[in-house]
């Protein structure tokens, strides 16, 4: 191990299964993965093809990318995508009709017939209760409406669940509510969370785990800074602009202030008045 390396595991402090890289790193395993989607949507899953972590999809130079916690398909060619999600006011309901699109996108190659796109569920485990109706589980699907006022399925086999961890209303199983119990506080109920546990205890004491984690989290809250950076830059520049449009101040001490050119400072202006 490096002198950085030790560096970055004398940093660590473990952590739970709500942390997106430990769920991720502990859903890529078939073992936890299947019981943990068998629990939540109380059906039987004859097996899974091919658990993919922190699956990325960027399909175009200019479309927002999304990394997904968990990206799997199983026997039937349903896939799924789990989410963990432990902030509040990520606009969920908007987060999950943009994740379900890009699957659909990921799985139909150019020229093959729609009838090709699989069933698809997004899953998002809140440690929040999204919608505040104290449900455990919000089942939401597309669907027609008749001149009676009646709904019917929309049959476009594509499905969003929220899953409230803190919800107490529903009819879901024992097991349901021991999971829900370990997503929030830890607790261990019955054999599959302590084997959660167990799994997450191995995950927290492996050291290139640890290197990898303290590497990631290391690289996002760089990233952070940077947005936060280039967010305020804008906003400067956008006021600038904004006093040199209503005459207050002259192109050349806008670009000065701005620390550009004049021409740069004009185009920089425009893209974010476009955005």
């Amino acid at each position: 191990m490096t002198d950085k390396e030790k560096i970055f595991v004398g940093q660590f402090k473990p952590v739970t299964i709500q942390d997106d890289m430990m769920f991720g790193t502990v859903m890529a395993d078939p073992e936890y993965c299947k019981p943990f989607l068998e629990t939540i949507l109380g059906v039987k899953i004859q097996k899974l093809e091919y658990p993919e972590r922190q699956k990325t999809i960027d399909l175009t130079v200019n479309a927002k990318s999304i990394r997904m916690d968990v990206y799997i398909e199983d026997g039937e060619h349903t896939v799924y995508d789990v989410e963990m999600q432990t902030g509040r006011n990520r606009n969920l309901p908007k987060r999950s009709r943009y994740y379900s699109g890009l699957i659909d996108l990921n799985i139909l190659a150019k020229g093959e017939d729609y009838n090709q796109l699989k069933k698809s569920l997004v899953i998002f485990i809140c440690t929040f209760d999204p919608f505040g109706h104290d449900e455990y589980l919000y089942r939401c699907g597309e669907y027609h409406q008749l001149s009676d006022g009646s709904y019917h399925p929309l049959g476009d086999d594509a499905w969003k669940v929220f899953v409230n961890a803190r919800g107490h209303k529903g009819d879901v199983s024992n097991g349901f509510r021991c999971l829900m119990r370990y997503i929030m506080d830890g607790e261990v109920q019955d054999t599959y969370t302590q084997a959660l546990e167990n799994k997450v205890a191995l995950v927290n004491n492996d050291e290139e785990w640890k290197v990898s984690y303290m590497t990631w989290a290391i690289k996002l809250a760089d990233e952070w800074r940077e947005a936060r950076e280039e967010g305020r830059k804008e906003g400067n520049i956008s006021t600038l602009y904004g006093l040199y449009s209503d005459g207050g101040i002259t192109l050349e001490k806008d670009a000065v202030k701005a620390g550009m050119s004049e021409q740069t400072f004009l185009e920089a202006a425009k893209r974010i008045m476009e955005i």
